[in-house]
């Protein structure tokens, strides 16, 4: 008799019971069911907000998963194959829970891909195994704000703007209104108990949706140090460092219209609803800081080089030109009206950035560099736009003039004119006295002649 014939032959009085079963598949029924158990709780987990907090708090959820990842095939290809030869018995669960181990498995697989393509570590023939093993490194990995060896200061980029935030709070706003109206409405006619009734489960909808709306539409946190970017993000995200020195060409990328910016690095990150502004300035220190040479010097400084800059034009052999000054401790730097924030760019790094940006952008990265060093880039930037670079000891202030009215700088026959913004004229009054002095004026006096003009 066939092999086919035989096994259809086999009766349900002389097929194995399901403890029979259990004993002759050596505890693979038990391995399976075990699995079935542990890939249930790690996908709940995994698809619930906060999943990340909850791995780190609880990492057996994952190591559960990898202690029966290695044999839970074999187990399954066994059982199958055993029952297919001696038949299951009408109701056993061994079956049921075989194919229930398979679909939990398979959903299992996807989640985890899902969740770390966000972060774009999971490639398509990435295992289960594998994959769990990452996501066991993205959730144990402790990522703070506070400032390690070489890391001398910390800058928050423009977070992401506010609008989802204040829209939220608009409707909860008007909801608690509708609400408070109408139990008065109700209190008014006489009708407390339908108000009460009604207003009590109302009230805690509402207070549940308050807290909800609140936490989803809070915007995340950008940090930036001279080694890392830190993100700090809404919700239930997990937070992410990328390592400057992570970053390659085009590792900063502006995704859409929507204010998206892409960082690449050892990690990869989304930062979603930035402002122009804010997606701009971010993009500029990132692509500053990723240069070696900018990111070690970053590192030594104590402080951060104050400077003024502002609209100027110079006379120089009786014709005006137009450009922006810049004001130091040590000098003043005029660039003409050309790319100015790509000009300086280029004098500190060498290379060229594929989009517009001011050049206040520029100097904020490049203000916490040592000062001898941006005076360096400032004079090649002012020799490349054809502008001046002098020296505090060659050049002088017009002490006549109130800054309020006008910067008035003068070396030999060329001069600098100029208007501070208000709110530069504490550090322009602070700069010129450590022009006149040689020596940073204290912050009572300098306050005292923003006050008076003189």
């Amino acid at each position: 008799m066939s092999e086919r014939n035989r096994i259809g032959a086999v009766t349900t009085e002389s097929r194995p019971s399901e403890g029979d079963l259990r004993r002759r598949l050596e505890g693979r029924v038990e391995l399976i069911e075990s699995a079935l158990h542990r890939y249930r709780l790690l996908h709940g987990t995994l698809a619930s907000r906060g999943w990340w907090r909850t791995l780190r708090e609880d990492p057996s959820l994952i190591q559960g998963v990898l202690d029966v990842e290695p044999t839970l095939l074999e187990a399954l290809e066994r059982t199958e194959r055993r029952g297919g030869q001696e038949g299951w018995l009408e109701g056993s669960s061994i079956p049921r829970t075989v194919g229930q181990v398979r679909e939990v498995r398979e959903r299992l697989t996807l989640r985890v891909r899902s969740v770390l393509l966000r972060r774009s570590l999971a490639p398509e023939s990435l295992s289960l195994e594998d994959g769990l093993r990452k996501l066991e490194e993205v959730s144990s990995q402790e990522v703070s704000l506070k400032r390690m060896p070489g890391e001398p200061f910390s800058l928050r980029i423009g977070a992401p703007d506010g609008s989802s935030q204040s829209v939220a709070s608009l409707v909860l706003a008007l909801g608690w209104l509708v609400l408070l109206v109408g139990m008065f409405v109700l209190l008014v006619l006489g009708e407390r108990g339908v108000a009460l009734v009604g207003g009590g489960p109302a009230l805690g909808g509402l207070l549940i949706a308050t807290v909800v709306l609140q936490r989803r539409s809070a915007p995340g946190v950008v940090w930036l140090t001279p080694e890392r970017l830190v993100w700090i993000a809404p919700g239930n995200e997990p937070p992410a460092a990328v390592r400057l020195d992570s970053l390659a060409d085009n590792g900063v990328m502006l995704d859409g219209p929507e204010g998206t910016v892409c960082v690449r690095g050892d990690q990869f990150i989304r930062l979603k609803g930035f402002t122009v502004a804010g997606a701009s300035r971010l993009r500029v220190l990132l692509e500053l800081f990723r240069d070696a040479r900018i990111r070690e010097q970053a590192s030594r400084v104590d402080r951060q080089v104050e400077l003024v800059s502002f609209e100027a034009r110079l006379r120089r052999d009786g014709a005006w030109l137009s450009g922006r000054a810049v004001l130091l401790g040590r000098g003043v730097f005029f660039l003409r009206d050309f790319d100015q924030g790509a000009v300086l760019f280029h004098a500190a790094t060498g290379r060229n950035l594929p989009f517009h940006f001011d050049l206040g952008l520029v100097l904020e990265g490049l203000s916490w560099q040592p000062e001898a060093e941006l005076d360096a880039y400032l004079a090649r930037a002012a020799a490349a736009t054809g502008g001046a670079a002098w020296s505090s000891g060659d050049a002088r202030v017009a002490q006549d003039t109130p800054l309020e009215q006008q910067v008035h700088i003068t070396r030999g026959a060329e001069v600098l004119v100029g208007r501070l913004a208000p709110s530069d004229l504490e550090s322009g009054y602070r700069l010129v006295r450590a022009w006149r002095e040689g020596r940073q004026g204290s912050s009572d006096e300098d306050r005292r002649k923003v006050g008076s003009g003189s």
